[in-house]
């Protein structure tokens, strides 16, 4: 598996509209190495149809720590969100993102 650039951003309040609302952007908050990664038959069996249609699955070696202020990730020019850690070894961190 080939690993490309990946950045991870945390979502910063800027402002408030006429209205009292929130105005929010991305902030960049580091840069490292991921790669998406397709399901396998196995978890396709076990998980609910709608998870593998709206989820993917990322490879990393961004700490833990990052990941979990990380609100979006953008890896070979494609923007998810962040949902969750499934498996820290050490070395590596798999996460789910949302398209």
């Amino acid at each position: 598996m080939r690993m490309k650039p990946m950045k991870l951003f945390a979502v910063q309040e800027v402002g408030r509209d006429e209205l009292n609302n929130p105005i929010t952007e991305p902030v960049l908050i580091g840069l490292y190495k991921g790669a998406i990664s397709p399901w396998k038959t196995e978890e396709i069996a076990l998980l609910d149809r709608q998870v593998i249609q709206t989820k993917r699955k990322l490879l990393t070696d961004a700490p833990k720590r990052v990941i979990e202020q990380a609100e979006q990730v953008e890896v070979d020019g494609d923007t998810y969100g962040m949902d969750e850690v499934t498996t820290d070894t050490g070395r590596w961190r798999l996460c789910h993102v949302r398209l």
